[in-house]
């Protein structure tokens, strides 16, 4: 087994170099910043660790220590905060190749630290005094769930807030987090510490096991004015984060539009790791009734083939996706139509169909002995299971908006709001 240290130093630069530690804006700034090529590159040598572990962490329910160590350590969860506070302030499309790569290795692991990594970027958001308390000790560390919306009552002082939410990954790692919740004066983003409310054992299912996914109660509880704030304007372009960091594009993006594009992320990552363990799990079969190895049969040259051109063509499809994000959102630019944005949502459902398809070919090519209990195939197969049934990677559904859209029709002005 590589140590953490050992698969870090193999990337171009040491994660624990020198750090400055200094006070911006009244919390702690350590200079973490990495450029981009380096992280992504640090993300591509931790496969390996991540499906050492993925074992260990299906039994867990959440990710090994050592793993979460090891994305500390490789400047992950500064990534996405600006330059000023000592962040990396890295690119959309850094972000989404670094999910990718590490999704490779264990698609549960993509996905936690796809929304840890991220929700540093959405504590960025918020006002001054509230990232003066969430960062006060650095990275923040922060779950995020909307629905269903809680209730926040005004106090003197803030708000009273009661609800359960539902799937809140990575919230068992998290020391913060970010729920919905409806206020007298529209909907509203509060800010929680996780200690403050409970987290309930509700995450039974057959894949995506160690993404921690359960329930989260705040029963009543006190939640100061500066921890809440307008959910509209705090998922727009116009959140106060990007008025406190101009200097940080990224800011400037909806919300929902970074955080959707996650789920294609770590599907063509999990499609691209599958592709990669398929020679080697078929390195010693043999066809019975032949006796020729199956690697050599034509059967399984056509079945990698198509499975290949599969995960390629979801990889454009993503690639396209975080493109014209990048490129729709830009600062500066208007809000985008209806048509942009119809095309860009079916960019994504679409990455994802294709990648459970390459899954599903080379799974089906590899005979039944890849999936006994503990297999890496096994584990991949439950985890597609569970990916495909989320929202946002359901065809039909976005087939169903974007064709209304594309005809004309339009959503109704709440629908569009969020589309």
């Amino acid at each position: 087994m590589l140590s953490v240290a050992t698969l870090i130093r193999r990337s171009p630069v040491v994660c624990r170099a020198s750090r400055s530690f200094v006070r911006y804006r009244g919390f702690v700034v350590i200079d973490t910043a990495v450029d981009e090529a380096t992280l992504v590159s640090r993300a591509v040598a931790l496969v390996p660790l991540l499906r050492e572990h993925a074992d260990e962490a299906e039994r867990i329910g959440r990710l090994p220590d050592v793993e979460i160590e090891a994305f500390r350590d490789a400047g992950f969860f500064t990534a996405m905060r600006p330059k000023e506070t000592g962040g990396s302030a890295i690119g959309f499309s850094a972000f989404i190749d670094i999910v990718r790569a590490l999704s490779r290795g264990d698609a549960s692991a993509g996905w936690v630290a796809a929304f840890l990594m991220s929700h540093e970027w959405l504590l960025s958001r918020l006002n001054a005094s509230a990232q003066a308390e969430v960062f006060a000790d650095g990275p923040a560390l922060a779950a995020a769930v909307a629905a269903p919306p809680g209730t926040a009552v005004p106090v003197d002082g803030g708000y009273r807030v009661t609800g359960r939410w539902r799937f809140a990954s990575a919230v068992l790692h998290s020391k913060w987090i970010v729920v919905a919740a409806a206020g007298a004066e529209g909907p509203l983003a509060v800010i929680s510490k996780v200690a403050d409310g409970e987290v309930l054992d509700t995450w039974h299912v057959p894949g995506m096991k160690a993404t921690g996914s359960t329930d989260f109660v705040l029963d009543d509880v006190f939640i100061p004015q500066h921890r809440v704030t307008d959910f509209i304007k705090y998922s727009s372009r116009e959140n106060d984060g990007a008025a406190l960091y101009p200097s940080y594009a990224a800011l400037q993006y909806p919300m929902y539009r970074v955080l959707s594009l996650i789920h294609g992320a770590v599907a063509v990552g999990t499609a691209e790791g599958a592709l990669e363990l398929f020679p080697q799990l078929m390195a010693k079969r043999i066809r019975p009734a032949s006796g020729v190895p199956y690697l050599e049969e034509p059967e399984a040259h056509a079945a990698y083939g198509r499975a290949a051109q599969e995960a390629l063509v979801a990889g454009l499809l993503l690639d396209d996706a975080v493109s014209r994000t990048e490129r729709l959102y830009a600062p500066g630019t208007a809000e985008p139509s209806m048509d942009e944005r119809a095309k860009l949502n079916l960019d994504v459902a679409a990455s994802g169909v294709e990648a459970f398809k390459a899954v599903d070919t080379l799974i089906q090519a590899a005979g039944a002995s890849v999936l006994r209990d503990g297999a890496d195939y096994d584990r991949i197969a439950r985890n597609t299971l569970v990916m495909r049934n989320h929202t946002t990677l359901d065809w039909r559904h976005a087939q169903v908006l974007a064709g209304r859209v594309l005809l004309g029709q339009g959503l109704g002005a709440h629908a569009e709001a969020m589309y």
